[in-house]
């Protein structure tokens, strides 16, 4: 059978989908992906998945908008796909507007944080909701990275109870483990990231730069902490988009010499050594305001036996258990945020009792295998089958 996905970037596809991707790929289905063209699609199309290049905007625009739907409604029909599953706000709308008019029966909606949340305006909040609660007449199953959105669309009537499920998220609990880390790499990679030997305290961040991730802040309250722990640096690992609607990166440079700390910080860009960057912190933070599911980053981190300070917004605040494997702190707040972080610095004793805590919480809540058996058993409900499955129920009947 086939399955095809819809997310706006390629690098949703490699970063965040990709595992669950190869999962299905390994079970035969023929597993399709449609993205904005990027260079991340060859790396897609060697693993095996049939790719799609279509144009989709990150943000509403009336003509664009229509013009993805014309496309995404051509592919889907020419190439029969039995389910669509769609991703990221925008191309969440759009790919479901184009499943239902291609005839699709089944659509799948991953909400990696709902459009409406606390930050929200009450004109964004209303209009949001009403977008999510129109396009989820044309779903056939919701399904969510945390708890908090699933109540918060059973209060609102966002959709049938029945409609929306936990769906979670996971990562790769074998290859993000400190047991893995090679002493001279590590050694070699702090020396090419040009982290000074004298820095014996590392704070880093991972998050595409747009103001909402929150790296603002965290320079910010790195100026705070400088005085008091003068071998601190900070690493920002991710890069700024051609495609994000809000760049920042000239301005979060722009604060760093403002506050004179060029020395002190170190962006990486996009990375893909994750396990072995964030073998080097010793502390990571995730200080975003924006709409998050369940950042993969805290569980990353946290799987990497880090203290995590993360921010009291949805999905944050289900991952990091405020007192046992990290702190909880209200965003947009650089005076909270260094409080929270001074109080890991002064204290290994605390900063080893979080990051044990949190790699447990990973093993049991976070492995990806949980998130794939899940999305599995949804898609059988949906009528999808499965080779194996198949061979399963013919041996049954030939017993």
């Amino acid at each position: 059978m086939k399955i095809l996905h819809v997310c706006a970037i390629a690098d949703t596809a490699t970063t965040l989908l990709q595992p669950q991707l190869k999962y299905f790929l390994s079970h035969k289905l023929t597993v399709g992906v449609a993205c904005s063209p990027g260079s991340a699609i060859e790396e897609l199309e060697q693993n095996g998945f049939k790719v799609h290049p279509v144009q989709i905007d990150r943000k509403i625009s009336l003509i664009p908008n229509l013009r993805s739907i014309y496309h995404l409604t051509k592919i889907i029909r020419q190439n029969q796909y039995d389910l669509v599953h769609v991703h990221t706000p925008i191309a969440a709308v759009l790919g479901r507007v184009a499943a239902k008019l291609a005839g699709v029966k089944r659509i799948v909606y991953t909400s990696h944080g709902l459009p409406f949340h606390d930050l929200s305006s009450p004109i964004q909040y209303r209009f949001y909701f009403a977008v999510e609660k129109l396009t989820a007449l044309i779903t056939d199953l919701i399904i969510s990275q945390n708890y908090e959105d699933i109540a918060t669309a059973k209060k609102l009537g966002m959709c049938p109870p029945e409609k929306i499920c936990y769906l979670g998220n996971g990562i790769d609990i074998d290859r993000f483990k400190c047991d893995r880390l090679n002493p001279t790499h590590q050694f070699e990679l702090r020396k090419s990231l040009g982290i000074p030997d004298t820095a014996n305290f590392i704070i880093g961040t991972i998050g595409r730069l747009t103001r909402k991730k929150g790296s603002g802040y965290l320079i910010e309250a790195a100026a705070k902490l400088l005085p008091e722990f003068p071998n601190l640096h900070i690493v920002i690992i991710g890069a700024q988009l051609d495609s994000d609607p809000e760049p920042f990166q000239a301005e979060l440079i722009d604060k760093i010499h403002t506050l004179g700390i060029q020395d002190r910080v170190t962006l990486t860009g996009d990375r893909r050594d994750i396990p072995e960057i964030l073998g080097l912190l010793d502390i990571f933070t995730l200080p975003t305001f924006t709409h998050e599911g369940l950042p993969r980053s805290i569980l990353e981190a946290m799987a990497m036996k880090l203290p995590v300070v993360a921010t009291d917004i949805r999905g944050c605040r289900e991952a990091v258990v405020h007192g046992k494997t990290g702190f909880i702190v209200p965003p947009k707040n650089s005076e909270k945020l260094a409080e929270a972080l001074r109080s890991l610095l002064a204290n290994p004793q605390l900063r080893q009792s979080y990051g044990e805590a949190g790699r447990r919480r990973v093993e049991t809540e976070y492995d990806e295998r949980f998130v794939f058996q899940r999305l599995m058993d949804f898609y059988q409900a949906l009528g999808i089958t499965f080779a194996d499955q198949k061979l399963s129920e013919k041996s049954s009947l030939i017993n």
